[in-house]
């Protein structure tokens, strides 16, 4: 049926779901998987929902593992178990680095070694491609497929956000309009939405340049505090 979300789409709607704070159920290929739940937007009834299904997980970069001191035997990745007296501001404190200096104290921390990695990977994914902290909350759930129709959660294979991570999203025209700018007054202005429900994209044409040649381009990011206050701390002010 194409009324149902192929897996780009149900990998934009996981993207979603945690950015607003909701879990969703990554699966093994044998049916069992994981509820994750991103650091960054947990909240305390969620996270005691959690810890009421088993003994809950927060998995961190390397990176960040390193300046815990914790054991990253995944390579990548860190598993660190949840202690059973942890809370939120214990979650939210191993996820972000901007209150290392108001709460240095965080361990010892318990690394895990057995069990795949793969769950934990692809959370992260997730966490990344959502823009929000690389720190992931997860749960094993023998019956992931019971969890997700209890709870209405989004549930996709790991194995799509793996095949789904790099592979970009087509970009469809939107709208252009003519924009007179002071450094063009022959300027123009493109808008493009990518097909899985991203962010806009914008390009500005400068002049009228031959569309069958070669355009010189200029790839920009957008800030906001540069681009549009003036910052005098941005590289790419105006």
């Amino acid at each position: 049926m194409t009324l149902a979300p192929d897996s780009r789409e149900l990998v934009a709607r996981a993207r979603a779901d945690l950015r607003m704070g909701v879990g969703v159920v990554l699966t093994r290929a044998d049916g069992s998987g994981a509820l994750v739940l991103a650091a960054e937007t947990l909240t305390a009834a969620r996270l005691g929902d959690a810890c009421g299904l088993g003994r809950p997980m927060v998995a961190l970069t390397s990176r960040r593992a390193e300046t815990l001191k914790a054991r990253a035997y995944d390579g990548d990745l860190a598993r660190v178990a949840l202690p059973s007296d942890a809370d939120l501001t214990w979650v939210r404190a191993l996820a972000d680095p901007a209150g290392d200096l108001n709460m240095p104290l965080k361990g010892p921390l318990k690394s895990l070694r057995d069990g795949d990695s793969d769950l934990a990977r692809a959370g992260l994914r997730l966490c990344k491609q959502a823009r929000l902290l690389p720190a992931a909350l997860l749960v094993d759930c023998a019956d992931a497929a019971d969890l997700a129709r209890r709870a209405m959660l989004t549930m996709l294979p790991a194995a799509d956000v793996t095949r789904n991570a790099d592979a970009g999203s087509p970009m469809l025209p939107v709208v252009h309009a003519r924009l007179p700018m002071a450094v063009s007054e022959q300027g123009r202005l493109h808008v493009f939405r990518p097909e899985d429900g991203g962010e806009e994209h914008y390009a500005i044409e400068i002049g009228a340049p031959d569309r069958g040649k070669p355009v010189l381009a200029r790839l920009h990011s957008a800030c906001f505090t540069g681009d549009l206050m003036g910052s005098l701390k941005c590289d790419c002010g105006p």
